[in-house]
Protein backbone atom coordinates (compact mmCIF):
# COMPACT_ATOMS: atom_id res chain seq x y z
CA UNK A 1 0.00 0.00 0.00
CA UNK A 2 2.77 2.20 1.21
CA UNK A 3 4.72 1.36 -2.39
CA UNK A 4 1.22 2.32 -4.34
CA UNK A 5 1.29 5.81 -2.40
CA UNK A 6 4.86 6.83 -3.34
CA UNK A 7 4.36 5.49 -7.15
CA UNK A 8 1.08 7.52 -6.79
CA UNK A 9 2.60 10.58 -5.64
CA UNK A 10 5.61 10.15 -8.22
CA UNK A 11 3.44 9.81 -11.19
CA UNK A 12 1.92 12.84 -9.81
CA UNK A 13 4.91 14.93 -9.66
CA UNK A 14 5.73 13.95 -13.14
CA UNK A 15 2.34 14.87 -14.55
CA UNK A 16 2.85 18.52 -12.86
CA UNK A 17 6.52 19.02 -14.21
CA UNK A 18 4.87 18.93 -17.42
CA UNK A 19 1.98 21.47 -16.73
CA UNK A 20 4.08 23.58 -15.64
CA UNK A 21 6.83 23.11 -18.44
CA UNK A 22 3.65 24.15 -20.54
CA UNK A 23 3.02 27.34 -18.43
CA UNK A 24 5.74 28.31 -19.05
CA UNK A 25 6.23 28.17 -22.57
CA UNK A 26 2.47 29.97 -22.69
CA UNK A 27 4.03 32.72 -20.67
CA UNK A 28 7.66 32.98 -22.76
CA UNK A 29 5.35 32.41 -26.13
CA UNK A 30 3.17 35.61 -25.13
CA UNK A 31 6.21 37.70 -23.79
CA UNK A 32 8.25 37.16 -27.30
CA UNK A 33 4.83 37.84 -28.98
CA UNK A 34 4.28 41.35 -27.04
CA UNK A 35 8.19 42.16 -27.65
CA UNK A 36 7.93 41.42 -31.41
CA UNK A 37 4.29 43.39 -31.59
CA UNK A 38 6.23 46.02 -30.32
CA UNK A 39 8.99 46.33 -32.64
CA UNK A 40 6.65 45.51 -35.93
CA UNK A 41 2.79 44.77 -35.45
CA UNK A 42 0.41 42.29 -35.04
CA UNK A 43 0.01 41.50 -38.36
CA UNK A 44 4.09 40.39 -38.39
CA UNK A 45 4.53 36.60 -39.15
CA UNK A 46 6.05 35.74 -35.70
CA UNK A 47 3.58 37.56 -33.61
CA UNK A 48 0.67 35.57 -34.68
CA UNK A 49 2.55 32.43 -35.06
CA UNK A 50 3.34 32.94 -31.39
CA UNK A 51 -0.33 34.19 -30.91
CA UNK A 52 -1.22 30.67 -32.24
CA UNK A 53 1.07 28.50 -30.19
CA UNK A 54 0.01 30.42 -26.90
CA UNK A 55 -3.88 29.64 -28.09
CA UNK A 56 -2.50 25.90 -28.31
CA UNK A 57 -1.20 25.90 -24.74
CA UNK A 58 -4.26 27.55 -23.33
CA UNK A 59 -6.42 25.10 -24.79
CA UNK A 60 -4.25 22.30 -23.77
CA UNK A 61 -4.25 23.35 -20.41
CA UNK A 62 -7.86 24.25 -19.94
CA UNK A 63 -9.01 21.05 -20.85
CA UNK A 64 -12.09 19.59 -19.73
CA UNK A 65 -12.35 22.81 -17.96
CA UNK A 66 -14.22 25.98 -18.69
CA UNK A 67 -11.40 28.43 -18.35
CA UNK A 68 -7.76 28.87 -17.29
CA UNK A 69 -7.32 31.49 -14.45
CA UNK A 70 -3.58 33.56 -14.22
CA UNK A 71 -3.02 35.31 -10.77
CA UNK A 72 -0.12 37.38 -10.07
CA UNK A 73 0.32 37.43 -6.70
CA UNK A 74 2.87 38.63 -4.60
CA UNK A 75 5.34 38.03 -7.92
CA UNK A 76 4.36 35.48 -8.03
CA UNK A 77 2.30 33.32 -11.24
CA UNK A 78 -0.65 31.29 -10.34
CA UNK A 79 -2.29 29.00 -12.08
CA UNK A 80 -5.60 27.81 -11.35
CA UNK A 81 -4.24 28.53 -7.56
CA UNK A 82 -1.49 26.65 -8.64
CA UNK A 83 1.77 28.37 -7.94
CA UNK A 84 3.84 28.56 -10.84
CA UNK A 85 7.77 26.92 -9.31
CA UNK A 86 10.00 27.53 -11.75
CA UNK A 87 10.62 31.40 -12.36
CA UNK A 88 12.32 32.69 -15.28
CA UNK A 89 13.57 35.96 -17.10
CA UNK A 90 9.96 35.69 -18.96
CA UNK A 91 7.80 35.13 -16.15
CA UNK A 92 9.68 38.16 -14.78
CA UNK A 93 9.38 40.38 -17.97
CA UNK A 94 4.99 39.06 -17.94
CA UNK A 95 4.42 40.38 -14.40
CA UNK A 96 5.80 43.69 -15.27
CA UNK A 97 4.02 44.19 -18.47
CA UNK A 98 0.73 43.10 -17.43
CA UNK A 99 1.35 45.31 -13.87
CA UNK A 100 2.10 48.22 -15.63
CA UNK A 101 -1.22 47.99 -17.59
CA UNK A 102 -3.52 47.62 -13.94
CA UNK A 103 -4.11 44.13 -14.02
CA UNK A 104 -3.32 40.81 -12.50
CA UNK A 105 -5.60 38.47 -13.26
CA UNK A 106 -6.07 36.83 -16.63
CA UNK A 107 -9.10 34.41 -16.96
CA UNK A 108 -8.81 32.84 -20.63
CA UNK A 109 -12.53 31.16 -21.10
CA UNK A 110 -12.75 27.86 -23.55
CA UNK A 111 -13.32 28.69 -26.83
CA UNK A 112 -10.80 31.47 -27.54
CA UNK A 113 -9.50 32.52 -30.82
CA UNK A 114 -6.40 33.51 -31.85
CA UNK A 115 -7.37 37.25 -32.84
CA UNK A 116 -8.59 37.79 -29.08
CA UNK A 117 -5.43 36.76 -28.09
CA UNK A 118 -3.75 38.79 -30.55
CA UNK A 119 -5.86 41.43 -29.28
CA UNK A 120 -4.62 41.33 -25.90
CA UNK A 121 -0.60 40.61 -27.04
CA UNK A 122 -1.27 44.30 -29.02
CA UNK A 123 -2.91 46.14 -25.92
CA UNK A 124 -0.17 44.76 -23.54
CA UNK A 125 2.64 45.94 -26.23
CA UNK A 126 1.10 48.85 -26.76
CA UNK A 127 1.95 51.74 -23.74
CA UNK A 128 -1.27 54.30 -24.61
CA UNK A 129 -3.36 51.91 -24.46
CA UNK A 130 -5.71 49.91 -21.85
CA UNK A 131 -6.50 46.04 -21.79
CA UNK A 132 -10.03 45.57 -22.72
CA UNK A 133 -11.83 42.42 -22.18
CA UNK A 134 -13.01 40.02 -25.40
CA UNK A 135 -15.75 37.47 -25.49
CA UNK A 136 -13.38 34.87 -24.20
CA UNK A 137 -10.62 36.85 -21.97
CA UNK A 138 -11.18 39.08 -18.50
CA UNK A 139 -9.09 40.78 -16.99
CA UNK A 140 -8.90 42.79 -13.39
CA UNK A 141 -7.23 43.34 -10.29
CA UNK A 142 -7.65 41.20 -7.20
CA UNK A 143 -7.38 42.55 -3.92
CA UNK A 144 -7.14 41.66 -0.46
CA UNK A 145 -10.03 43.85 2.15
CA UNK A 146 -9.93 42.77 5.78
CA UNK A 147 -11.83 45.44 6.70
CA UNK A 148 -14.22 46.04 3.89
CA UNK A 149 -16.48 43.03 3.71
CA UNK A 150 -19.22 44.02 1.50
CA UNK A 151 -18.18 42.80 -1.96
CA UNK A 152 -16.65 39.15 -2.10
CA UNK A 153 -17.23 36.72 -4.78
CA UNK A 154 -16.02 33.57 -2.61
CA UNK A 155 -16.40 29.93 -3.01
CA UNK A 156 -19.09 28.10 -3.31
CA UNK A 157 -19.75 25.25 -0.75
CA UNK A 158 -18.14 22.35 -2.58
CA UNK A 159 -15.27 24.07 -3.32
CA UNK A 160 -14.53 25.18 0.02
CA UNK A 161 -14.78 21.54 0.92
CA UNK A 162 -12.55 20.86 -1.52
CA UNK A 163 -9.95 23.70 -0.85
CA UNK A 164 -9.64 23.32 3.03
CA UNK A 165 -9.73 18.85 2.34
CA UNK A 166 -6.60 19.29 -0.03
CA UNK A 167 -4.68 21.68 1.96
CA UNK A 168 -4.70 19.21 5.11
CA UNK A 169 -4.00 16.66 3.35
CA UNK A 170 -1.40 18.34 1.71
CA UNK A 171 0.11 19.38 4.76
CA UNK A 172 -0.28 15.45 5.91
CA UNK A 173 2.24 14.74 2.93
CA UNK A 174 4.99 17.26 3.75
CA UNK A 175 4.62 15.77 7.42
CA UNK A 176 4.48 12.37 6.59
CA UNK A 177 8.53 12.10 5.62
CA UNK A 178 9.53 13.87 8.61
CA UNK A 179 12.07 12.42 10.25
CA UNK A 180 15.93 13.52 11.26
CA UNK A 181 17.31 11.74 8.35
CA UNK A 182 15.08 13.03 5.45
CA UNK A 183 15.38 16.99 3.63
CA UNK A 184 11.37 18.67 4.60
CA UNK A 185 9.73 19.35 1.06
CA UNK A 186 9.87 23.25 0.48
CA UNK A 187 8.37 23.27 -2.36
CA UNK A 188 5.48 21.62 -1.08
CA UNK A 189 5.13 23.79 1.76
CA UNK A 190 5.61 26.83 -0.62
CA UNK A 191 2.41 25.46 -2.47
CA UNK A 192 0.39 25.28 0.62
CA UNK A 193 0.94 29.18 1.82
CA UNK A 194 0.56 30.75 -1.77
CA UNK A 195 -3.11 28.56 -1.80
CA UNK A 196 -3.57 30.21 1.00
CA UNK A 197 -3.00 33.60 0.03
CA UNK A 198 -4.44 33.06 -3.57
CA UNK A 199 -7.99 32.04 -1.44
CA UNK A 200 -7.96 35.38 0.50
CA UNK A 201 -8.26 37.09 -3.32
CA UNK A 202 -11.62 34.98 -3.23
CA UNK A 203 -12.78 34.32 0.08
CA UNK A 204 -12.21 37.54 2.83
CA UNK A 205 -14.26 35.28 5.40
CA UNK A 206 -11.57 33.55 6.81
CA UNK A 207 -14.20 30.83 9.14
CA UNK A 208 -14.54 29.45 5.43
CA UNK A 209 -11.28 28.54 4.77
CA UNK A 210 -10.01 27.33 7.81
CA UNK A 211 -10.72 23.57 8.49
CA UNK A 212 -13.16 22.08 11.12
CA UNK A 213 -11.32 18.98 13.46
CA UNK A 214 -12.61 15.89 12.56
CA UNK A 215 -10.24 13.55 14.19
CA UNK A 216 -7.83 13.47 17.24
CA UNK A 217 -5.82 11.69 14.37
CA UNK A 218 -5.44 14.40 12.15
CA UNK A 219 -5.75 17.02 15.04
CA UNK A 220 -1.88 18.27 13.85
CA UNK A 221 -2.31 18.66 10.41
CA UNK A 222 -5.58 20.27 10.47
CA UNK A 223 -3.98 22.85 12.98
CA UNK A 224 -1.05 23.47 11.14
CA UNK A 225 -3.31 24.54 8.28
CA UNK A 226 -5.62 27.08 10.15
CA UNK A 227 -2.50 28.28 12.07
CA UNK A 228 -1.37 29.16 8.72
CA UNK A 229 -4.54 30.68 7.51
CA UNK A 230 -5.13 32.77 11.05
CA UNK A 231 -1.38 33.72 10.56
CA UNK A 232 -1.28 34.74 6.96
CA UNK A 233 -5.12 36.50 7.94
CA UNK A 234 -3.38 39.16 10.71
CA UNK A 235 0.35 39.25 8.88
CA UNK A 236 -1.71 40.49 6.01
CA UNK A 237 -3.53 42.67 8.02
CA UNK A 238 -0.43 44.68 9.39
CA UNK A 239 0.82 45.32 6.08
CA UNK A 240 3.05 42.50 5.90
CA UNK A 241 4.06 40.93 2.22
CA UNK A 242 6.22 39.92 -0.38
CA UNK A 243 9.10 37.29 0.92
CA UNK A 244 8.24 38.10 4.77
CA UNK A 245 4.36 36.99 4.32
CA UNK A 246 5.38 33.74 2.56
CA UNK A 247 8.09 33.11 5.25
CA UNK A 248 5.78 33.82 7.97
CA UNK A 249 3.21 31.50 6.34
CA UNK A 250 6.02 28.47 6.27
CA UNK A 251 7.03 29.06 9.78
CA UNK A 252 3.39 29.08 10.89
CA UNK A 253 2.33 25.51 8.89
CA UNK A 254 6.17 24.36 10.70
CA UNK A 255 5.68 25.36 14.05
CA UNK A 256 4.58 22.28 15.94
CA UNK A 257 6.96 20.07 13.33
CA UNK A 258 8.90 18.68 16.72
CA UNK A 259 5.12 16.95 17.65
CA UNK A 260 6.57 14.83 15.03
CA UNK A 261 9.40 13.59 17.17
CA UNK A 262 6.77 12.96 20.11
CA UNK A 263 4.96 9.57 20.72
CA UNK A 264 1.65 9.21 19.27
CA UNK A 265 0.45 7.80 22.62
CA UNK A 266 0.95 11.18 24.52
CA UNK A 267 -0.36 13.31 21.70
CA UNK A 268 -3.86 10.80 21.03
CA UNK A 269 -3.84 10.50 25.00
CA UNK A 270 -7.32 10.67 26.16
CA UNK A 271 -7.55 11.73 29.88
CA UNK A 272 -5.32 14.29 31.13
CA UNK A 273 -1.38 13.90 30.78
CA UNK A 274 1.24 13.06 33.87
CA UNK A 275 4.00 15.12 34.50
CA UNK A 276 6.47 13.19 32.59
CA UNK A 277 3.46 13.19 29.61
CA UNK A 278 3.50 16.73 29.85
CA UNK A 279 7.07 17.68 30.29
CA UNK A 280 7.86 15.11 26.57
CA UNK A 281 5.01 17.53 24.80
CA UNK A 282 6.34 20.60 25.69
CA UNK A 283 10.27 19.26 24.10
CA UNK A 284 8.44 19.44 21.14
CA UNK A 285 9.54 23.36 20.78
CA UNK A 286 13.10 22.10 21.23
CA UNK A 287 12.89 19.13 18.82
CA UNK A 288 10.98 21.21 16.21
CA UNK A 289 13.33 23.91 16.55
CA UNK A 290 16.48 21.39 16.20
CA UNK A 291 15.15 19.23 13.43
CA UNK A 292 14.51 22.92 11.28
CA UNK A 293 18.12 23.88 12.02
CA UNK A 294 18.77 20.92 9.74
CA UNK A 295 17.12 21.78 6.74
CA UNK A 296 18.43 24.24 4.55
CA UNK A 297 16.18 25.56 2.43
CA UNK A 298 13.67 26.83 5.13
CA UNK A 299 13.41 30.39 6.07
CA UNK A 300 15.22 30.96 9.19
CA UNK A 301 12.33 32.54 11.04
CA UNK A 302 10.87 29.37 11.06
CA UNK A 303 13.39 28.05 13.62
CA UNK A 304 12.37 31.09 16.08
CA UNK A 305 8.64 30.60 15.51
CA UNK A 306 9.36 26.91 16.36
CA UNK A 307 11.14 27.51 19.42
CA UNK A 308 9.67 30.79 20.94
CA UNK A 309 5.59 29.98 20.02
CA UNK A 310 5.01 28.86 23.66
CA UNK A 311 7.45 31.32 25.33
CA UNK A 312 4.20 33.92 25.66
CA UNK A 313 4.48 37.98 25.56
CA UNK A 314 6.07 37.80 29.27
CA UNK A 315 8.66 35.43 28.52
CA UNK A 316 6.84 33.60 30.76
CA UNK A 317 6.07 29.87 29.24
CA UNK A 318 8.56 27.24 27.53
CA UNK A 319 10.80 26.09 26.58
CA UNK A 320 13.08 27.78 29.84
CA UNK A 321 16.30 28.76 29.33
CA UNK A 322 18.61 31.28 31.11
CA UNK A 323 20.47 32.47 27.19
CA UNK A 324 17.64 34.04 26.50
CA UNK A 325 16.84 38.03 27.43
CA UNK A 326 14.63 39.45 24.71
CA UNK A 327 11.05 38.84 24.13
CA UNK A 328 9.81 36.28 21.33
CA UNK A 329 10.55 37.30 17.24
CA UNK A 330 7.32 39.46 16.39
CA UNK A 331 6.44 36.58 13.88
CA UNK A 332 6.95 34.39 17.69
CA UNK A 333 4.11 36.48 19.00
CA UNK A 334 1.81 36.43 15.50
CA UNK A 335 2.01 32.77 15.30
CA UNK A 336 1.57 32.16 19.13
CA UNK A 337 -1.86 34.25 18.61
CA UNK A 338 -3.00 32.30 15.92
CA UNK A 339 -1.81 29.04 17.65
CA UNK A 340 -3.31 29.77 20.71
CA UNK A 341 -6.58 30.92 19.12
CA UNK A 342 -6.86 27.37 16.83
CA UNK A 343 -5.87 25.48 19.81
CA UNK A 344 -9.03 26.71 22.03
CA UNK A 345 -11.59 26.67 19.28
CA UNK A 346 -10.32 22.41 18.87
CA UNK A 347 -12.32 20.25 20.91
CA UNK A 348 -9.21 17.40 22.55
CA UNK A 349 -9.46 14.00 23.94
CA UNK A 350 -8.77 15.54 27.21
CA UNK A 351 -10.90 19.48 26.61
CA UNK A 352 -14.22 20.68 25.25
CA UNK A 353 -13.87 23.48 22.29
CA UNK A 354 -14.53 26.96 23.42
CA UNK A 355 -17.28 28.96 21.63
CA UNK A 356 -15.81 31.49 19.34
CA UNK A 357 -17.09 35.08 21.61
CA UNK A 358 -15.55 33.39 25.13
CA UNK A 359 -12.40 32.39 22.78
CA UNK A 360 -12.44 36.05 21.50
CA UNK A 361 -12.80 36.94 25.30
CA UNK A 362 -10.14 34.90 26.46
CA UNK A 363 -7.54 36.68 24.30
CA UNK A 364 -8.69 39.89 24.99
CA UNK A 365 -8.04 39.21 28.88
CA UNK A 366 -4.43 37.54 27.88
CA UNK A 367 -3.46 40.34 26.36
CA UNK A 368 -0.10 41.50 27.96
CA UNK A 369 0.52 38.03 29.52
CA UNK A 370 0.37 35.63 26.40
CA UNK A 371 0.21 38.05 23.91
CA UNK A 372 1.18 41.13 22.10
CA UNK A 373 -1.44 44.11 23.19
CA UNK A 374 -0.97 45.26 19.65
CA UNK A 375 -1.69 42.10 17.84
CA UNK A 376 -4.55 41.14 20.19
CA UNK A 377 -6.42 44.70 19.06
CA UNK A 378 -5.51 44.29 15.51
CA UNK A 379 -6.58 40.32 15.64
CA UNK A 380 -10.24 41.27 17.11
CA UNK A 381 -11.01 43.45 15.30
CA UNK A 382 -10.20 42.18 12.20
CA UNK A 383 -11.84 38.57 13.26
CA UNK A 384 -14.89 40.54 14.47
CA UNK A 385 -15.60 41.98 11.16
CA UNK A 386 -15.34 38.26 9.63
CA UNK A 387 -17.96 37.31 12.12
CA UNK A 388 -20.15 39.88 11.31
CA UNK A 389 -19.72 39.25 7.85
CA UNK A 390 -20.41 35.60 8.55
CA UNK A 391 -24.06 36.97 9.95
Amino acid sequence: MIKLSVFAVSCWKRWRTVKDQKKLELITSIVIAVSNCALYSQEHSIVRSLAEKAKDIIDDLIGDNESLEVMIIDNDLVFDNNPLKNKTIHTGSFIKKIHRKGVDKIIFKKGLETAELLKLITEIADSSRTVSQSLHISTGSVEVRLGDLSSITGFTKDEVEKFRSDQVTNVKEVFGVVSRYKKLDISGLEDIVINFISAFRKEVNILNIMSPFKSYSEFTYTHAANVAVLTLFQAESLGIKGDLLHDIGIAALLHDVGKMFVSNDILEKIGKLDEDEWNEIKRHTLYGAKYLMGQADIPRIAVSVAFEHHLRYDCKGYPETKLLKTKQHICSQIVALSDGFDAGRAARPYKQGIETVDLLSFIRKSSGTLFNPVLVNNFVKNYSNTLKFQQ
